[in-house]
């Protein structure tokens, strides 16, 4: 009886045992993915220099001051010999994200292949493939994932502080030529496929539905309003504690500055 209690311990040590190294693999598996992904998009932040004068961070309850020379210079010929997909640059100053980004031929490929092609679960900042490739849509919808070292779209969520808000209301798309300046709208966690995710508008009345509706959905009031006219660029990413849900921050279009030096 005891010789067979002791097999039983035996077998349960090695169950633990093996169970252990499993998880300590997958751990290994999942830091070393993550490493990957942040040396490749270290590596791409060469084809963008600073600008010479860099945007201090205001004191609190002060906005951002903006200048001419506040602006990113990014490479984009050498972005598109890396990649042709690549579209855009994108920075959002208040979460410190800056971050090349692409549109492929459908949704999916990006969510799990880098800038330069390699799979991993970091993925890419990417355009959805219905829309132009110039951000001249009434919508047009920007996907990041939430990764949990804060990388890619892993800090969107916390535009629901609406102190930094107050601070940072603007992000900023660079294009071939141009800097796309965006004032925030709404922001808010919102079911997937919800109406911020419109991409069409038949009508001019499901434009201004659409603007109601996300201005509804806020979290808080920005007092910013968009209008018919306006063109709107919708930031996604997941919501961690939730797979129906999204974080989306809404932008309008304020300013297009000519960027001669891309």
């Amino acid at each position: 009886m005891r010789k067979k209690t002791n097999w039983l311990l035996l077998l349960i040590m090695m169950a633990a045992f093996g169970t252990f190294l499993f998880a300590a693999g997958k751990l290994i598996q999942i830091y070393l993915e993550y490493q990957q992904g942040k040396d490749t998009y270290q590596e791409i932040q060469e084809y963008v220099k600073e600008p010479q004068e860099d945007k201090k961070k205001p004191k609190k309850n002060e906005k951002l001051e903006e200048t001419e020379s506040s602006y990113l210079q990014v490479d984009f010929e050498g972005l598109k010999a890396e990649n042709p997909d690549v579209v855009a640059w994108i920075q959002i100053p208040a979460l410190d994200i800056s971050y090349p980004v692409v549109q492929g031929q459908d949704n999916s490929y990006y969510l799990h292949h880098m800038f330069n092609g390699a799979s991993n679960k970091n993925g890419s900042i990417f355009v959805d493939y219905h829309n132009h490739a110039d951000f001249s849509d009434k919508n047009t919808i920007v996907y990041g994932h939430n990764m949990k070292d804060k990388s890619m779209f892993g800090t969107l969520d916390r535009y629901q502080d609406e102190a930094l808000y107050q601070q940072y209301p603007y992000f900023y798309i660079y294009t071939p030529g141009y800097v796309l300046q965006y004032q925030i709208v709404s922001c808010y966690a919102g079911r997937t496929g919800s109406i911020g995710y419109t991409y069409g508008f038949p009508e001019q009345g499901d434009f201004d539905e659409f603007l109601e509706r996300i201005v509804s959905y806020a979290g808080y009031d920005t007092g910013v309003e968009a209008e018919a006219e306006d063109t709107v660029v919708t930031l996604s990413t997941c919501v961690n504690s939730s797979r129906d849900y999204r974080y989306l921050v809404h932008g309008k279009l304020v300013k297009k500055i000519v960027n001669e030096e891309d």
